[in-house]
């Protein structure tokens, strides 16, 4: 199973759609806590849109692409911020946990899966609010330009993009996040 993910597919910005693979050791499912690593001087969240491929495929057309995913749910993506260690640079986002997966929410049950609101929240503070329709490049367009450098497999996740603002991480944060009325992701940040 592999894990893509884009970085500057969502917001205002001039900011270059950039991807990074991490791997399967990375994905972190809700209701597990996340133990802040003793590697890092900061750990910094951004809440996203993870999409799991249904099919394998290779250089599918966009046209097709809806045919590629099944499922879909919020997460975080985190990265470990290292003032001293250049080192490492380019392994910042590739961490066991940095990658935080909710419950998934199957397509067929939602009427427009496009549009459908992921509220991410922090405590009871709220942080971003977003769905699939709202990135700069299309979910069909991003699930085509993977399948045209490797073959997408069933089971592989798509970390859409960062949907806000960076937070840093602190123990007794708790995350959560939902899809209208249901929680699909529940993690507390632990040391």
């Amino acid at each position: 199973m592999k894990v893509i993910g884009f970085t500057g597919n969502y917001g205002e910005g001039d900011e270059k759609l950039q991807s990074y693979l991490v791997p399967d050791s990375s994905i972190l499912y809700s209701g597990r806590p996340f133990f802040l690593p003793d590697f890092a001087s900061a750990i910094v969240a951004s809440p996203t849109i993870i999409v799991r491929m249904s099919r394998l495929g290779k250089c599918v057309a966009p046209k097709f692409a809806h045919r590629y995913w099944d499922a879909f749910t919020a997460g975080f993506t985190l990265r470990a911020v290292n003032s001293d260690d250049d080192r490492l640079h380019g392994l910042d986002r590739a961490f066991d946990g940095a990658a935080i997966v909710g419950d998934w929410v199957m397509t067929e049950t939602m009427e427009d899966p496009l549009r459908a609101v992921v509220e991410t929240r922090v405590g009871e503070n709220f942080v971003s609010a977003h769905s699939l329709s709202d990135m700069k490049h299309s979910l069909d367009d991003l699930i085509a330009a993977c399948s045209g450098r490797c073959s997408i497999k069933m089971g592989d996740l798509l970390i859409t993009g960062d949907t806000a603002g960076e937070l840093v991480l602190e123990p007794g944060n708790k995350l959560m996040a939902f899809i209208g009325l249901q929680q699909v992701l529940d993690v507390k940040v632990r040391l």
